[in-house]
């Protein structure tokens, strides 16, 4: 028969790091919190977090140490949420420290981050990179976090650091776990010198710490050439907990006896009938010896005192009848019932942790989930999960329905086009069946909004030059659910086709429709070879040559100053396309201010 109320388990945590034999700092980090509170404690459980920052990247035992703080604190301080969504949006926050700091530093920060939450009988990994987490039962190992391709470990292995970028990828995986169990989490170079099988066979022949350290060591002696962490956490029935009732009874917690009220009162009942019976008897007995003695007076006096006497002692007797048996209480010694209600305290905890985690997992339904988060909004929505200044192109198919608003009962505005390129440049998750996507196309022409459960399987995330990024790097992409779809407002129709016709010169015109008393300006549509950047207001920006600054974008009106190679500045506006090239307003510490066309500007 399956399980379906397993006891609390202990977790008996052991953590060793070690710089190796080549490295003089240290650039892991490690921690873990148990709550002193037990109710938090059966709650949200126990957390542990370990970081393996990159070597090849600047500062990385400060991203290890921002990553492994954030966390442990963040996991706790949110408001509300079921442990899973709290470990992602803890995650998430690190990322956006780590991010912080290397653009205020102008360092290059990124680390690998792993952690494990442990409440009740329940095992939840939450992981960024490339650290592995390895569950051990029965002696046979099994890891439990995703092992990215060679070709992605060797060449995209920056991208999925925590901190290097606006948002993170993080994997989410749950489970149950049981007495006898045991969780391993460790940075990557341990796993390249040491086999799983060899980890497996470690943590079960030693104890906790001695385990983790000949882990670390058997790793040195091996290689050393990268600092080596692990986290062992070996799981184990706490046996007097599962002896108690999961609601402890509070007359029976604190050591006093307990009464079975109906067997007792039916017993009572019982008993107060036999007295009445033999108090019956007894006066009809005295009533009988008095008809006898009553002629006789002195006999009457000396018998009635006689009689009466025998009636007290009788009666008090009767009254002392059924109090025998009766259990008393048992004096406790105060230390006794401090460890007495210590237990029902824990009990009670672990009861409610119990219960917590089965409706946890009733309604997930699932053992593994991957999310793919972009702060501050961890949780995915319908369509794919896309932020700012990222490029897409759409997919064969039917044109993507376009508005001026937010809203399908907006005015419609030009498709998106099939194998055309756009960039979103603002979203908006508030408005009815998104999110809502603003986005502008390639030539910075037209902006307009498209709903996210349209873009549902019918766009790609392209890199700048236009290549498709890989499938680990495309957003999460939620399909809507249908009573969205059957909520979605009819579209408004569409506005007449406008087709350019072209005059003599080569520049496209656009003549007005039959149906309109309005003709359009003519407009002309820049030329430009290469893609905008995802650059934002107050992104830092280094200039690559010395160059004049512009009034507008536009290279005849570069007569306001001057800025020198390497100097540094920060984006006020843009982009704007206009002639050949994409441009940006950056202003200097001095007051300083001007256009700058993109091909002059890289990032530091």
């Amino acid at each position: 028969m399956a399980e379906t109320n397993a006891a609390p388990l202990n977790v008996s945590v052991a953590m060793y790091t070690d710089a190796g034999k080549e490295r003089a700092d240290n650039l892991d980090a490690i921690g873990n919190h148990v709550p002193d509170d037990p109710l938090v404690l059966g709650r949200l459980g126990q957390l542990f977090v370990l970081a393996d920052a990159s070597p090849d990247l600047e500062r990385g035992d400060l991203a290890s140490q921002y990553a492994v703080s954030t966390i442990l604190s963040s996991y706790y301080e949110q408001a509300e949420g079921a442990p899973a969504e709290r470990l992602a949006r803890a995650i998430a926050e690190a990322n956006n420290v780590i991010f912080a700091e290397a653009i205020e530093s102008g360092l290059e920060l990124g680390t690998a981050v792993l952690s494990a939450v442990v409440r009740g009988n329940e095992l939840i990994i939450g992981s960024v990179g490339d650290c592995p987490a390895f569950l051990i039962r029965d002696g046979a190992p099994r890891r439990l976090t995703p092992e990215p391709p060679a070709a992605v470990l060797a060449v995209e292995q920056p991208a999925r650091l925590l901190g290097v970028s606006h948002s993170a990828r993080v994997d989410i995986i749950s489970g149950r776990v049981r007495s006898g169990d045991c969780v391993v989490l460790c940075s990557a170079s341990l796993t390249r010198s040491v086999t799983p099988e060899e980890i497996a066979q470690t943590v079960g022949e030693q104890a906790g710490q001695q385990a983790a350290e000949a882990l670390v060591t058997l790793a040195n002696e091996r290689d050393g050439g990268d600092d080596v962490s692990v986290i062992v956490l070996q799981l184990s029935s706490d046996l007097l907990l599962a002896q108690l009732p999961p609601i402890p009874d509070p007359m029976q917690a604190w050591g006093l006896p307990r009464r079975a009220r109906r067997t007792r009162a039916v017993e009572a009942s019982a008993e107060q009938e036999e007295q009445d019976k033999r108090l019956l008897q007894a006066q009809e007995a005295l009533w009988t010896a008095w008809q006898t003695i009553r002629g006789n007076t002195l006999l009457a006096v000396v018998s009635m005192v006689v009689a009466l006497g025998l009636f007290g002692a009788f009666i008090l007797a009767l009254a002392g009848l059924g109090r025998e048996d009766e259990a008393r209480p048992t004096p406790i010694p105060p230390a006794d019932l401090t460890v007495t209600a210590d237990i029902a305290t824990r009990a009670a905890a672990q009861a409610i942790a119990q219960a917590t985690a089965d409706a946890a997992l009733a309604a997930t339904q699932a053992e593994i989930a991957r999310l793919t988060l972009t702060p501050p909004t961890p949780v995915p929505t319908s369509g794919p999960q896309m932020e700012s200044g990222l490029w897409f192109r759409v997919l064969e198919g039917d044109p993507i329905p376009a508005y001026n608003a937010p809203s399908a009962s907006a005015r419609r505005l030009t498709d998106l086009e099939p194998g055309s390129t756009y960039r979103v440049s603002a979203v908006n998750r508030e408005a009815q069946a998104g999110p809502w996507y603003q986005v502008v196309d390639n030539l910075g022409q037209e902006v307009r909004w498209v709903s996210g459960p349209s873009l549902h399987a019918r766009i790609v995330v392209v890199d700048d030059a236009g290549n498709p990024l890989p499938p680990e790097q495309q957003p999460l992409d939620v399909p809507p659910p249908d009573a969205a779809r059957r909520a979605t407002p009819t579209p408004s129709p569409r506005p007449p086709s406008i087709s350019p016709t072209v005059t003599g010169a080569g520049t496209p015109q656009t003549p007005a429709p039959a149906t309109s008393a309005v003709t359009p300006t003519s407009t002309s549509r820049p030329n430009i070879s290469y893609g905008v950047e995802s650059w934002e207001v107050g992104k830092m920006v280094i200039m690559r040559a010395d160059l004049n600054l512009c009034r507008i974008p536009d290279v005849n009106a570069c007569d306001i100053g001057r800025a020198s190679a390497g100097e540094m500045g920060t984006i006020v506006e843009g982009p704007v396309p206009s002639g050949e090239h994409w441009w940006w307003e950056v202003e200097f510490q001095d007051g300083r201010a001007g256009w700058i066309a993109q091909v002059l500007l890289g990032t530091p």
